[in-house]
């Protein structure tokens, strides 16, 4: 049972207070190395067909119910990572999944403080997170993944504009004009056909491109099962009158 793991590796910042064979009642006490304050939560761990779900107890009470800028789902539990509460089937994969949540709640006090989601910390909601994750091993194959963790926090960037287009012959379109990345020969840019890594490439403009289209697509649905902003961050798709562009995605990609 994942719970059986999850509470033989508790860690001393958390509480129980109950349980039950699905579900694990306590608070966090996590004091803070160098910063002044305690993050102290009530939460419900649950056994949900498998996988460990974590969530307020009583949602809304210190953080908004829903949140996607913040990573609180519509189900009103929180999102660790990528598949964070699958496959709990050890006690290290449960240390692990404490990494995680701690991690998320220190996330969460800087999320208040400051009203945007730490940098470098995103990652994509719903089927877009694959996406992101592909984008970013072929930026780093190109050497420009700290060019692509800008894009995410607001940058345009050559590979999220949707000028560069791809043609019959998979490869990109006008391959004489220079390489998007700047490779040089002799200090003079080479053109598209001679790319350094025009797979990468490739790869990247066809994953963010997916990636802003499932983002999109998340969003739509949010807004047409009445969800609203909470109006906890600076930016949020959700807000009236906000624009997809605004949150580093487009709607019609």
């Amino acid at each position: 049972m994942p719970l059986a793991h999850i509470l033989n590796a508790r860690p001393s910042w958390f509480y129980v207070s109950a349980t039950t064979e699905d579900e694990i009642l306590g608070a966090t006490r996590i004091e803070l190395e160098g910063a002044v304050g305690t993050i102290v939560v009530d939460l419900r761990i649950r056994d949900c067909s498998g996988t460990v779900a974590v969530q307020e107890q009583v949602p809304g009470t210190k953080y908004p119910k829903t949140c996607h800028e913040r990573h609180l789902q519509s189900d009103e539990h929180f999102c660790l990572g990528m598949q964070a509460g699958n496959n709990i089937v050890s006690k290290d994969h449960a240390v692990v999944w404490w990494g995680l949540l701690k991690h998320f709640l220190e996330l969460q006090r800087v999320a208040e403080r400051t009203k945007r989601w730490p940098p470098q910390q995103q990652m994509s909601h719903g089927d877009a997170g694959p996406h992101q994750v592909a984008a970013i091993v072929a930026a780093k194959k190109l050497g420009i993944e700290d060019a692509y963790m800008r894009m995410l926090e607001g940058e345009e960037s050559w590979f999220s504009s949707g000028s560069y287009k791809v043609n019959e012959r998979g490869r990109l379109a006008n391959g004489w004009l220079p390489c998007p990345v700047g490779c040089k020969s002799h200090g003079k840019p080479i053109p598209r056909s001679r790319c350094c890594d025009s797979d990468a490439v490739l790869t990247l403009l066809s994953e963010e491109k997916l990636r802003r289209r499932k983002v999109a697509n998340y969003y739509a649905l949010c807004r047409a099962v009445g969800e609203v902003c909470c109006g906890t961050m600076l930016n949020c798709p959700l807000r009236e009158g906000a624009s997809f562009a605004a949150a580093g995605i487009t709607a019609s990609v």
